[in-house]
């Protein structure tokens, strides 16, 4: 029987306690990077902030509320290697748009800079 209770006991998953204060301080945090991207999404357009701001956002949900910072060490490097795959495919899907000629618009309409080029004496 000593025996028993001792597998009871040792199947019990020892949880970190912290307070709400912690999550507290992420949600406003997550609130004022929402509020950061609808100014910047207004004011100053740029897909390289939205980017970094989702990302910061991303993060702190998966720290905390998703408790990566207990996690164990396979969590945390499947984690890691899924983090480093997205963004070598998104610096490859950007590399590719940086790298291309100016084409024609959705309208097949041809941009006016490349209009006004031809029509140049």
């Amino acid at each position: 029987m000593a025996h028993e209770s001792t597998h009871a006991e040792s199947g019990k998953a020892e949880h970190p306690t912290h307070g709400a204060g912690r999550y507290w301080i992420v949600w406003l945090l997550l609130c004022i990077f929402t509020a950061l991207t609808v100014y910047t999404g207004h004011y100053h357009p740029s897909i390289y902030l939205a980017l970094a701001i989702a990302t910061v956002k991303a993060t702190l949900v998966v720290l905390f509320f998703m408790h990566m910072t207990e996690a164990p060490g396979a969590n945390r490097l499947v984690f890691s290697v899924s983090l480093v795959f997205t963004i070598v495919m998104m610096v490859g899907v950007f590399g590719d748009l940086l790298t291309r000629n100016p084409m024609s618009l959705p309208t097949g309409s041809v941009p006016s800079e490349i209009q006004n080029r031809a029509t140049a004496p």
